[in-house]
């Protein structure tokens, strides 16, 4: 599915949000929308490779671990 542009609703299947949140997205500057002569929304290949490696990086891993010996057995109970 590498198109040129896409419709709004193509877009949000696309990157798996609701079309409102395209439309918010759009009037808050977070992701705008290109207009047609029309004003019709549509948004680009470009845009979904750059949405892409937006969410990839702004995720975070956060990694928790613990390691005890049998001395502190006891404090693990709680």
């Amino acid at each position: 599915m590498k198109n040129n542009n896409y419709k709004p609703n193509e877009f949000a299947e696309l990157i798996n949000v609701s079309v409102r949140t395209l439309q918010r997205w759009d009037n808050e500057g977070t992701l705008k929308a290109f207009r047609t002569p029309t004003n019709r929304r549509y948004y680009t290949y470009e845009q979904y490779k750059e949405f892409k490696g937006i969410k990839s990086s702004s995720k975070r891993t956060i990694i928790y671990t613990r390691v005890s010996t049998s001395n502190e057995k006891d404090d693990l109970k709680n």
